[in-house]
């Protein structure tokens, strides 16, 4: 079975603006710099939000690629390749799998988000206008932003490891904060240039 991500997404301006504008009345609880879907000049101050954190919150312990920590950690473990490439994405004890590509860069394996949530079982939806991508699943919704270093997960404003970007019709995400995300983890497999989730549990 071979999952494609779609191109053509809908653009469902009146309903992102409805569904998310629980996101737009929060700033109280957020410190004022929370997301404003609707308005893109609402953006320009919470890009580094996490990059300058507070350091006595900050993981100690080497991080590693493909584990999402949802915490600040300052030392990352080498990648298992350095150069971007089509690869094959599988699920373990299927016959799903796709080709896509991925990209290291600022310590992480970028993978479009999309395309990896669709193969994960879930429902994904990106809204062009304001470059949101939300994940969904029987236990997690998962929303990410063009640009930012944070997620929802579940409601909860969380790290992400690196700045999700919009390259090739997608958005593109660390792989470790998609996939443990959707309850799975993504392991390297070399000699078949190819990377294997499976459940967490």
């Amino acid at each position: 079975m071979q999952a494609k991500a779609d191109d053509d997404d809908y653009d469902h301006d009146g309903y992102e603006h409805e569904k998310y504008e629980k996101y737009d009345d929060h700033d109280d609880d957020y410190d004022h710099d929370d997301y404003d879907y609707e308005y893109e000049d609402d953006y320009d101050d919470d890009d580094d939000q996490y990059e300058n954190y507070d350091t006595t919150n900050v993981v100690n312990e080497k991080g590693k690629w493909n584990i999402w920590t949802r915490s600040v950690v300052v030392d990352k473990e080498a990648l298992p390749f350095t150069d971007s490439k089509q690869v094959v994405l599988k699920v373990t004890g299927t016959n799903k799998e796709v080709n896509l590509f991925a990209m290291p860069k600022d310590g992480e394996i970028f993978v479009p988000g999309k395309t990896v949530a669709k193969l994960l079982g879930a429902t994904a939806t990106y809204y062009k206008t304001s470059e949101i991508l939300v994940i969904q699943n029987a236990n997690h919704e998962l929303i990410y932003r063009a640009g930012k270093n944070v997620a929802y997960d579940n409601d909860v404003k969380t790290p992400l490891p690196a700045h999700a970007f919009y390259l090739n019709n997608e958005l593109y995400l660390p792989i470790s904060a998609i996939t443990n995300g959707l309850g799975f983890i993504a392991e390297w497999q070399e000699e078949n240039q190819q990377f294997v989730c499976q459940p967490l549990n």
